[in-house]
């Protein structure tokens, strides 16, 4: 009965459609509109297809996420769809598009403490892991920041978890072989976590 829900129908009219952000969503949603007959655009700054997703994905333990950017590259180059890269939109008013897709994601938010500016954000340290020293405070226990603390251990650092929440990972809807599979590992191995704690200054 899904397939019926989620019925993939073909445009009553065929429109031009502009997608701002190569990252997942906006692959997604330019599959998705070329797949209904649309002709789709999608603009991209960088030089790699991706958004924030390949951070997420360079993990080492990460190579299925690693193989999803890879498959929606291939979906990508089997529908007409006009792939633009390292091309910053600044005015949407010029694409000439009938529809105009927004996807470039969000922006993280930096702690308001004191020495937050000599912290390494989690996308640059999962892009540059050697940004990193041995011993290394993860200020946050959610999922991101407990996959860092994973990564950090298996490269033979000693990472230490900082949260403010009684648990980690306390956003629902993480799978829950994950969560309790990085809770038994941070018991397990030791890993130093503090819960209901604050950071006041780096």
């Amino acid at each position: 009965m899904q397939s019926k829900k989620y019925y993939v129908a073909p445009a009553k009219k065929a429109k031009n459609i502009a997608v701002i952000g190569g990252g997942i969503g906006g692959m997604e949603a330019a599959i998705l509109c070329a797949k209904r007959g649309h002709k789709v655009t999608l603009y991209e700054k960088g030089n790699t297809l991706g958004g924030v997703f390949v951070a997420a994905a360079a993990p080492s333990f990460k190579e299925k996420d690693r193989d999803l950017i890879a498959w929606y590259i291939r979906e990508l180059a089997k529908y007409p769809i006009e792939v633009k890269m390292n091309t910053e939109v600044k005015d949407i008013n010029a694409l000439g598009a009938d529809e105009i897709i927004i996807a470039t994601g969000a922006k993280a938010k930096r702690i308001p403490v004191k020495g937050a500016e000599t912290a390494i954000e989690a996308v640059d340290f999962l892009l540059d892991n050697s940004l990193a020293g041995d011993n290394v405070v993860v200020i946050g226990g959610g999922l991101t920041g407990c996959e860092i603390a994973y990564e950090l251990y298996l490269q033979g650092k000693k990472p230490v978890i900082v949260e403010m929440q009684d648990d980690l990972i306390t956003t629902p809807g993480v799978a829950l072989a994950n969560t309790s599979f990085l809770r038994d590992f941070f018991k397990t191995n030791k890993v130093p976590v503090h819960l209901e704690t604050g950071v006041y200054q780096i």
